[in-house]
């Protein structure tokens, strides 16, 4: 959905309910993702397990880890399947009370659903890319994959909000806006206030995940 044909197609969506592509819209670029992920994180778990070892777990420890790799994987999908739906509710719960505290009584939440799941359709493009990078990939040395697994403030945010979320923002202003018939500023305000505070969350957790790696390597 190009931004400046935008607000036609929300006036459009606002009297045609199409919940089948809204599901689509919403599921296929959290699933692409997912297996994108889900592909390095199989190509990588010889190099997961050696990392384990460097930890000095006893020899039962080390085979108890093993057993339950599987396991694991296998919960990070049926987790990460579930955070799709949760997430698009729960964002669209939250625009919804944020726009009824800023004035507007129009609309109800599961109208809200319905739009907003069409600003997920630019990140079908960032899923397509992302299974790309899994299938393609090769294991690094374990250098660089320990490299690779300490966190990065700079890189986390580059990751989270890159070209596709910036495109998804502006379309979830301008849904916001055609549904409660809100002004721009508000809309913004409405899209930005939920997104600021989980970037400074983001940013807290990645920076005491920062100081524990280094005191770890202090420690060592």
């Amino acid at each position: 959905m190009i931004p400046w044909k935008a607000k036609g197609e929300f006036q459009k969506l606002k009297s045609e309910k199409k919940w089948i592509l809204a599901l689509l819209a919403v599921f296929v670029p959290g699933l692409l993702s997912l297996a994108g992920s889900m592909l390095i994180q199989q190509k990588t778990q010889d190099l997961a397990m050696r990392m384990v070892e460097d930890m000095g777990l006893a020899e039962t420890q080390m085979e108890a880890v093993q057993s339950v790799q599987g396991f694991i994987l296998a919960i990070g999908v049926i987790i990460g399947i579930l955070s799709i739906p949760l997430f698009w509710v729960l964002k669209s719960a939250i625009f919804h009370v944020l726009s009824r505290i800023l004035g507007s009584k129009e609309a109800v939440v599961t109208s809200t659903m319905h739009l907003i799941a069409y600003t997920y359709l630019p990140f079908i493009l960032k899923g397509i890319i992302d299974l790309f990078k899994g299938l393609v990939y090769e294991a690094p040395a374990f250098e660089e994959y320990m490299q690779e697994m300490r966190p990065d403030l700079f890189l986390t945010l580059f990751r989270t909000y890159n070209i596709f979320f910036w495109w998804a923002f502006i379309l979830m202003v301008i849904a916001v806006r055609e549904q409660y018939n809100l002004s721009k500023k508000k809309a913004v305000l409405i899209i930005l206030l939920p997104y600021a505070a989980a970037g400074i969350i983001q940013v807290a957790l990645t920076y005491v995940g920062m100081q524990l790696g280094g005191a770890q390597v202090a420690g060592s």
